[in-house]
């Protein structure tokens, strides 16, 4: 599905050069369509067992998707900051790295599972990405920003040598065609989200199944349960 993405997307917004939009598109900078929210910058001390987490860089896999095991529980401050909460289909973008090839730096990720957390929050290695303009959503939003386009763009904005850092004005300096007439876009948003959505599903049916793995396999293998007379 997500290769169907791709292809959509590219079909639709880069079957052409930016110099050679159609007359009916124009050229904007990311700056002009988006806002963007920092994270939390925690300490240590903060990071206690809780029914709370933050979402962290861990979280972004080198092939741009999600992994569930990145999450670290904490006790916030009082701090703490609204824009700093994060829920479902929330759009995210790494801005360190400590993989020398820039594997993870400028990656997005939308958020598919709160994985039963009561409240999640972003790390400050990340930000958060929202729309201004209600015919983009958080899925053609996140279409765009995992472009092969915008890696690229974004990899000129990363310095650092050991610890990788992203100058987030590279994000806003992103240009991008989009037909004057907004409304043209609505659908194919509209077609994302139906995607992505099944992507969801998806993934948490199979959590639902890791989790019951993991709660089954050490009670089979102490023998507190017996399915040896089970007929299957």
């Amino acid at each position: 599905m997500r290769k169907l993405i791709k292809i959509m997307y590219k079909d639709y917004f880069e079957s052409f050069e930016l110099e050679n939009i159609p007359n009916d598109w124009e050229i904007l900078n990311m700056e002009s369509i988006i806002n963007i929210y920092n994270g939390y910058s925690y300490k240590g001390n903060e990071l206690q067992e809780s029914n709370c987490a933050m979402v962290t860089i861990k979280n972004f896999n080198r092939d741009g998707s999600f992994r569930n095991d990145g999450f670290k529980e904490i006790v916030y401050s009082n701090k703490i900051k609204e824009y700093h909460f994060i829920n479902e289909n929330d759009v995210l973008i790494s801005c360190t790295d400590v993989t020398q090839d820039a594997d993870i730096i400028g990656n997005c990720i939308i958020l598919l599972d709160k994985q039963n957390y009561n409240e999640l929050i972003m790390s400050m290695d990340l930000v958060k990405i929202e729309s201004t303009i209600p015919e983009i959503n958080n899925f053609l939003l996140t279409t765009i920003f995992k472009s092969y386009s915008f890696k690229k763009h974004i990899l000129g904005y990363v310095n650092g040598t050991t610890v990788l850092h992203l100058d987030k004005k590279g994000i806003k300096k992103f240009k991008i065609g989009l037909p004057k007439n907004l409304s043209e876009i609505k659908n194919i948003s509209e077609i994302f989200e139906i995607i992505y959505k099944e992507i969801q599903c998806n993934h948490k049916e199979i959590n639902k199944l890791v989790n019951l793995r993991d709660t089954l396999l050490p009670k089979l293998m102490s023998g507190k349960i017996n399915v040896s007379e089970i007929n299957i």
